[in-house]
C-alpha cells in the first residue's frame, strides 16, 4: 500500500479513536466531578472542556492502570468511561452544527498530517523534518504497546527500563492497540496531537471565563481574538533573513537561531507531550482556583477539585517533567501567598492536591530517577542565551549581557504576544486583573516559568527545560493579549493597534516559514541537515522492509541496522522489533554515554566489508542481535568479498536486505 495513503488513513483512524478513548472519557470525568463548571457549559465549550479533561487527567490514570493490568485493560477502561458519556454527548449534538468550528478542525487535522506523514511517490519516500523527534515518539509508543510500563528503552537493548516522561505515549499506545493494523506508533501519536490542539482551545476558553477578563464580550469576538493570535510565532523570521544574508543558505527551523520559544502550531506538531503537560498543570491550578473564589464552597466541590487537581498534577509530571517544574514553582508561590493572606482552607486544598499528585506520580518518578545511568546533574544554572548577541564577549561579561537583555530576549521570542501582554497591563489595573484567583495565577505562572527558563537549563542532550517551561508563560501572554484585543474592539471584528498588527504579520511569517521548512528542508542547502532523507529511494525500501519484518519476524527479535549515521530513523518510525543500539543519540532514554559508545563500537563493524562471516556472527550474538538490516549504503553491500554475498536473506529488496544471524555461516 502507498505510504502516504497508509499514513493518511492511519492519522484519520487514530483521530477518530480519540473520540472514545480521550474525548468521551473526558466528558464522563467532567460530568462526574463538575469541575470548571462543566455541567453548566453550553455544548460547544463543554466538548472543548471534555478534550482538556481527557488530555489533562487520563495520562496519569491510564499509566497507573497500564502498569497494574496492561494496555488492553486501560483501553477497555477508557472505552467504558466513553460509553457512560455517550448519551449526554449525543444529546449535546442535537443542535445545529457549528460549520466554522468543523472547518477549523479539518484545517488543523490537515496541518497535523502535513507535518507528520511521509510522501510516497512509489519509488521514493520524502519524510518531514519532524522525524528528528517523531522517531522517539513512535518508538516509545511501540515500546509501551509491546512491553507495557515502565517501557523498555527503544534506543538501546538493556535490562533497565526507559527513563523518560512517558504519560503522553501511554495514551498513544492505547490508540495504537485499539487501531490494530490501521494505526502504528507514528499515526497514533499524530491523532493524539490533534486532540491536544483541541484541548488547548478548551484551556483558553476556560481560563478566559474563570479569570473574568472578558466578562462583557461576546463569544464570537473572543474566539476571533484567539484565532488571530494562536498561529503567530515570534520574530525569528528576522534572524532567518539575517542568517541567509551571511551564510547564503536558509535555516529550515527558524527557532534554532535563538534559545527556543516555539509558536503554538509548531510546538503541537513537534512536542505535543510538553504542550499537554502545560495543559495538565494549568488544569490542576484552575480547578483549585475556581473553588478558591467561592465564599463557602461545598465539601463535595472541594473534594472534586482536590482530586482532579491531584490527578492533573500527576499527569503534568509524567507528560513533561520540565513543564512540571514551572507548575511546582507557581504552586509554591501561590501557597506562600495564601498563607500570607491567612487563607488556610485554600492553602490546605493546594497542599492536599500536591500531595495526591506526588503519590500518584511516585511510581513514574522513582523509575525516572533509577533508570538514568551516568548522566550527571539534570539541571544546572545558566542565563538564557540571546542568539543575536552570542559570542560577542567572554565570560562573565557574556552572562551579564544575557541577564540585562533577558526581557528583550523574551519580547523578541514572543513577538505579538509580548506586545499584547504589555497592552493588557496598560489597560487593566492590577486589582481587576487579579480579582479572581485564575487571574492572579496567570501572573504567577508567567513569573515562575520565565524565571526558571531564564536562569536554569537542562543538561540532558538539549535545553528542554528552558524551551518548554515557557509554555506556561505563553498561555498567560495569549490570554492577556486576547483580553486586550477584545477590550479595545467592538462587535465581532478585532481592532489591531499599530504595534501589534506588524508584529502579528512577522509572527505569521515565522510560523509559515517553519511549516514550509518541514517539507522544503532538502532545498535549503544546509550541511547540518544533509543526513535527513538523503536517499529517498533507500528510505522507501527501508519502510517496506521494516513493514515486512513486523509481520514475518518474531516481535522480540532484535533487528539491527547500521548505527553509524548521525541519526537513524527507520527502525523507530516503521519497525516493531527492538534494536541493539539506534545511533549516537541513543542515550536519550537513560542509557549511559559509555554504554552507547561501546555498543556502537561493537556493532558498527558488522556493516563494513572487512569482517569475516564468523566475526559478524560473533559480534551480533554478543549484542543479542537476531537479524540484520543491510542497505546499499553499507560497505558490506557491495564489497567483492563481503560476508553478505554468501548469506541467503530472509527478505531481499532492491536496496535493502534482512538477514537472520543464525543463517550466517563461514
Amino acid at each position: 500500500m502507498n505510504g502516504t495513503l497508509s499514513d493518511a488513513c492511519g492519522v484519520l483512524v487514530a483521530t477518530l479513536l480519540g473520540v472514545p478513548l480521550v474525548l468521551l472519557p473526558g466528558y464522563a470525568l467532567g460530568t462526574l466531578t463538575g469541575i470548571l463548571g462543566f455541567r453548566a457549559l453550553p455544548p460547544g465549550p463543554r466538548f472543548l472542556c471534555a478534550a482538556l479533561l481527557g488530555i489533562g487527567l487520563l495520562p496519569a490514570l491510564d499509566s497507573l492502570l497500564v502498569q497494574a493490568a496492561g494496555v488492553t485493560a486501560a483501553a477497555l477502561a477508557n472505552g467504558a468511561l466513553g460509553v457512560a458519556a455517550l448519551r449526554p454527548a449525543l444529546r449535546d449534538l442535537r443542535g445545529p452544527l457549528d460549520r466554522p468550528a468543523l472547518a477549523l478542525g479539518a484545517l488543523w487535522l490537515g496541518a497535523v498530517a502535513y507535518a507528520l506523514i511521509d510522501i510516497d511517490t512509489g519509488t521514493a519516500l520524502y519524510q518531514p523534518i519532524t522525524i528528528i523527534d517523531l522517531v522517539k515518539h513512535a518508538a516509545l509508543t511501540r515500546a509501551i504497546v509491546e512491553s507495557g510500563l515502565p517501557p523498555m528503552d527503544p534506543f538501546v537493548a538493556r535490562p533497565e527500563p526507559a527513563s523518560y516522561y512517558y504519560f503522553f505515549y501511554t495514551l498513544a499506545a492505547l490508540v495504537d492497540r485499539v487501531g490494530g493494523r490501521l494505526v502504528d506508533g507514528r499515526t497514533a501519536f499524530a491523532g493524539l496531537t490533534f486532540w491536544t490542539g483541541i484541548a488547548l482551545l478548551g484551556l483558553l476558553d476556560r481560563l478566559l471565563a474563570v479569570s473574568g477578563l472578558v466578562r462583557e464580550a461576546g463569544p464570537r469576538r473572543v474566539r476571533a481574538a484567539l484565532l488571530l493570535l494562536l498561529p503567530a510565532g515570534g520574530l525569528d523570521i528576522l534572524l532567518v533573513a539575517a542568517d541567509r544574508a551571511t551564510s547564503g543558505t536558509w535555516l529550515p527551523i527558524p527557532e534554532w537561531l535563538n534559545e527556543q520559544v516555539v509558536n503554538w502550531p509548531t510546538s503541537l506538531v513537534w512536542v505535543p507531550h510538553h504542550v499537554a503537560g502545560a495543559l495538565a498543570g494549568w488544569l490542576g491550578l484552575l480547578a483549585l482556583a475556581e473553588v478558591a473564589d467561592r465564599v463557602n464552597p461545598e465539601r463535595r466541590a472541594e473534594a472534586a477539585a482536590v482530586a482532579a487537581a491531584g490527578v492533573a498534577f500527576a499527569s503534568c509530571a509524567g507528560l513533561s517533567v520540565w513543564v512540571c517544574l514551572g507548575v511546582a514553582g507557581t504552586a509554591g508561590i501561590w501557597l506562600a501567598l495564601l498563607g500570607f493572606e491567612r487563607r488556610w482552607r485554600a492553602a490546605a486544598r493546594l497542599g492536599a492536591a500536591g500531595l495526591l499528585g506526588t503519590v500518584l506520580a511516585a511510581p513514574y518518578l522513582l523509575g525516572l530517577l533509577s533508570s538514568r545511568a551516568g548522566s550527571g546533574p539534570a539541571i544546572r544554572l545558566a542565563v538564557r542565551p540571546f542568539g543575536p548577541l552570542e559570542g560577542i564577549a567572554d565570560e562573565p561579561v557574556q552572562s551579564v549581557l544575557r541577564t540585562l537583555l533577558l526581557p528583550v530576549n523574551y519580547a523578541f521570542a514572543l513577538g505579538a504576544l509580548a506586545a499584547g501582554a504589555l497592552l493588557f497591563w496598560r489597560l487593566v489595573p492590577r486589582r481587576e486583573a487579579h480579582a479572581r484567583e485564575a487571574g492572579r495565577l496567570l501572573t504567577l505562572c508567567a513569573v515562575a516559568s520565565l524565571l526558571i527558563g531564564g536562569f536554569l537549563r537542562s543538561a540532558i542532550l538539549y535545553n528542554d527545560l528552558g524551551w518548554r517551561v515557557v509554555l506556561l508563560a505563553q498561555v498567560s501572554a495569549l490570554v492577556w493579549s486576547a483580553s486586550a484585543l477584545v477590550r479595545i474592539s467592538s462587535g465581532p471584528r478585532i481592532r489591531l493597534p499599530a504595534p501589534i498588527g506588524p508584529l502579528l504579520l512577522l509572527g505569521y511569517a515565522t510560523t509559515l516559514y517553519g511549516f514550509a521548512g518541514m517539507r522544503a528542508y532538502p532545498a535549503a542547502g544546509r550541511a547540518d541537515f544533509a543526513f535527513l532523507n538523503s536517499r529517498p529511494g533507500i528510505d522507501r525500501d527501508l519502510r517496506v522492509a521494516y513493514a515486512w519484518a513486523g509481520t514475518h519476524l518474531p516481535p522480540d527479535l532484535v533487528l539491527q541496522a547500521s548505527p553509524l549515521a548521525p541519526r537513524v530513523f527507520a527502525f523507530g518510525l516503521y519497525g516493531r522489533q527492538p534494536v541493539a543500539v539506534a545511533d549516537r543519540k541513543a542515550q536519550l532514554f537513560g542509557a549511559g554515554p559509555d554504554r552507547v559508545a561501546a555498543r556502537i563500537a561493537d556493532v558498527a563493524p558488522i556493516f563494513g566489508a572487512d569482517l569475516t562471516a564468523a566475526d559478524v556472527r560473533r559480534r551480533a550474538a554478543a549484542a543479542g542481535i537476531g537479524a540484520l538490516v543491510v542497505t546499499a549504503l553499507d560497505a558490506a553491500w557491495s564489497g567483492p568479498d563481503a560476508w553478505i554475498s554468501r548469506v541467503q536473506p530472509v527478505y531481499a529488496g532492491p536496496r535493502v536486505r534482512i538477514l537472520r544471524v543464525e543463517d550466517i555461516h563461514d
